[in-house]
Formats: structure tokens, sequence, C-alpha cells
């Protein structure tokens, strides 16, 4: 029986149902109007008995005047609710299968586009009709939006993939043209040798430094733990200012600690000072700044370079993403660096942002939770 019930389908097992539940509603009824009139049946048996000062179990119906038209009238009564029965639940029926059908069509265009989805066909949408049940316009419009968001990340995984390997090929490029040259040479000097061999290195330092940053997005989408610790602000970017190479000034740093990764934290603003000196050029001013507010750091790296349109604003925290007065990659640049920024710092519950600096170039911000005001009495310790 539930093998059978399996079988039907969504259109089917509603017509049943409603059938069924017809069939019961007109039987009960049949049985109540038999009822009544049996009992109408017995109060004309009592009449006639009292009229003829008889008990009702002497009076046979066979015996009463006209019982026979009351019979008849009664078996009227019941064919004719015998029919209307019936053409209620083919009614029924065939009202429960257009209401289904209805029902399941956005059903079957849904599984029609998970088939086609799983055969690796991501475009087809369900469209659903917006006159369509509520219940069933939401969940197509659901797996409409589950379907874009897939085809987005994979849109993205393709430009990843494509933009990582015309990273790496460019520096295999220059190492292999290096080396073709080098072995055409009948007559190879030292000094080639040499040229070729800070040629290769510099190639492969490239490399490494793409592949370094492109495992750190790959942990960091797998949802990198991080270990969380006490930081005074003040010294900690300090720090990580005079320990870079290049020159930058240092603004007015809040006093107080931040609960953050400290590693992570320190990349991140690493990846926004290179990117500033970058963009400032080896003559350029950088400057760094932080600021706290209702519990929240904000860390920032101006430059005095050319500075980013306000259209490439958002764009230039995509992966790869170089605007057009950094398209040159001898600056150094994987274009991952914002990047990397944007994932630690969304990891650590922030936002980051660019603007323009008042240096006249770009400012790049993040502003993280977790910061809480140093004491008085540990600041005058």
């Amino acid at each position: 029986m539930r093998g059978a019930w399996g079988r039907i389908g969504l259109r089917g097992r509603l017509a049943l149902s409603i059938g069924g539940i017809v069939l019961l509603a007109c039987s009960a009824l049949f049985v109540a109007v038999r009822y009544e009139m049996d009992q109408e049946s017995a109060a004309i048996l009592r009449e006639e008995a009292e009229e003829d000062g008889l008990s009702p179990s002497e009076v046979s119906p066979q015996e009463i005047e006209h019982f026979a038209a009351i019979e008849s009238a009664q078996a009227d009564t019941e064919r004719a609710f015998l029919l209307a029965a019936a053409l209620t639940l083919g009614a029924a029926l065939i009202a429960g299968y257009l209401v289904a059908a209805r029902m399941a069509a956005p059903l079957r265009r849904l599984a029609q586009t998970a088939a086609t989805v799983n055969a690796g066909d991501l475009t087809p949408r369900t469209r659903v009709d917006p006159t369509a049940v509520a219940e069933v316009r939401v969940l197509a419009e659901s797996f409409d939006h589950m379907l874009d968001r897939l085809a987005e990340a994979f849109s993205r995984q393709r430009r990843f993939v494509s933009d990582a390997s015309h990273e790496l090929r460019t520096p295999l490029t220059a190492i292999r043209g290096q080396i073709e040259v080098l072995g055409r040479s009948e007559q190879v000097d030292r000094e080639a040798v040499r040229r070729v061999e800070r040629t290769v290195l510099t190639e492969m330092a490239r490399i490494e430094r793409l592949v370094d940053d492109l495992l750190t997005l790959a942990r960091l989408d797998e949802g990198l733990a991080l270990e969380r610790q006490t930081i005074s602000v003040d010294p900690f970017v300090q720090g990580l200012v005079d320990a870079d190479p290049g020159a930058a000034s240092v603004g007015e740093l809040p006093g107080g600690t931040l609960e953050a990764d400290p590693d992570r934290l320190a990349q991140a603003i690493r990846n926004l000072l290179g990117n500033a000196r970058r963009h400032a050029g080896p003559a350029g001013e950088v400057a760094v700044g932080a600021s706290a507010e209702d519990g929240s750091l904000t860390i920032w790296v101006d430059d005095d370079g050319p500075g980013i349109p306000a259209a490439e604003r958002e764009e230039v925290f995509g992966r790869f993403y170089r605007s057009e007065a950094a398209r040159d990659r001898r600056s150094g640049g994987s274009g991952l660096g914002l990047a990397i920024t944007r994932s630690i710092v969304e990891a650590h519950g922030g936002r980051v942002w660019a603007a323009e600096s008042p240096l006249g170039g770009a400012r790049v911000a993040f502003e993280l939770p977790g910061f809480r005001v140093a004491q008085l009495s540990s600041l005058s310790t």
C-alpha cells in the first residue's frame, strides 16, 4: 500500500485526499439524512396508532394509508442524494487535480532546473509566476538566489584561477627567456651569468610571494582560527612602522588595548604600508594614524601617490586587482595584498575601506572591534 501511494504524484495524492474527504463528508451526511427519515417514519407510525387507539407495535407500515408514497419519496430522496454526492465527489476530484497541477507546476520546473544544474549548467532559473502559491514562490525565489550565488562563486573561482595562472606565467616566462638567451650564447661570460642569476632570483622571489599570498588567502577562506591576544596598540603599531624598511611617519595613536591576532594584524598593516609605498614612490610620503571610538579601533595608512578613483575604491580589494596607475608588475605587487587585508579584517569582525587621503593620494583604513581605552593608572605607570 505504501509503495503504491509513494508512486502517486503530488497531483494524484491531493486529488485523492480531497476526494476522500468529500466522500467521508457525504457518507456522514447520508447517514444523518437516513436517520432523520427513519425517525420521521417512526413518528408517522405513532401518530397513526394513536388515531386508531392502538400501540405503535400493533400497527404495520403496510396498513397505514399513503405509507407507500412516503417510502417512494424517501427512496427518491436517497437516489437524489447519492447522485448529488457522486457529482460532488467527481467535481472534488477534478478540482483537486487541477489545484494540485497548478501547485505542482512550479515544483516540476524546480525539479527540471535542478536536474539541469546537476548536469553542470548554472544558467537556467525557475521564473515562477508571481500569482503562484506564496510558499512555492518563496521556495523558487530562494532556489534562484542560491543559483545566482553559486554562479557568482564559480565565476569568481574561474577568474581567480585564470588570474593566478597569468600571474605565475609572467615570471616563469621571464626566467625561461633569460635561460634560453644564456643557452644560445656560444661564449658566456661571468657578468652574463650573474645578470641571469639576478633576474631568476628576482622572479623566483616574486613567485614565492605570490604563492605565500595564495596560501594565506586559502587559509583565510577556510576560516583560519584566530589566536586572539591582548595587544597594546601604541607600541604595536609603532614597532611595525619602525621595523618596516621604508620611511613612514606615525601620528598620534590612542592608548589602549585591542583583542586581536597579532600576527594577522601585523600582516594587514604591513600590506597597507607596502601598498602605500609602491604608490607613493621612493620620494613619496606615507603616514600611519589611528583613532578609537565606541570600543572600536580605526587604523589608516595615507600616501601622496596618484590616489584611487572613487569608482574603484571597492574594486581595489578584489583579488589580483590593479588600478590603472599600478598596472606594472615590476613594482612588486601581486594584487593580493588588499584582498588579504580585507579577509583578515573581516575575520576579526571589522570592515575596511578606501578613501581620499589628506596628503593628496589614497587612504586605506580598517576598523576593528574589541578596543579598550587604557586606564589612567596604567598610563601613569
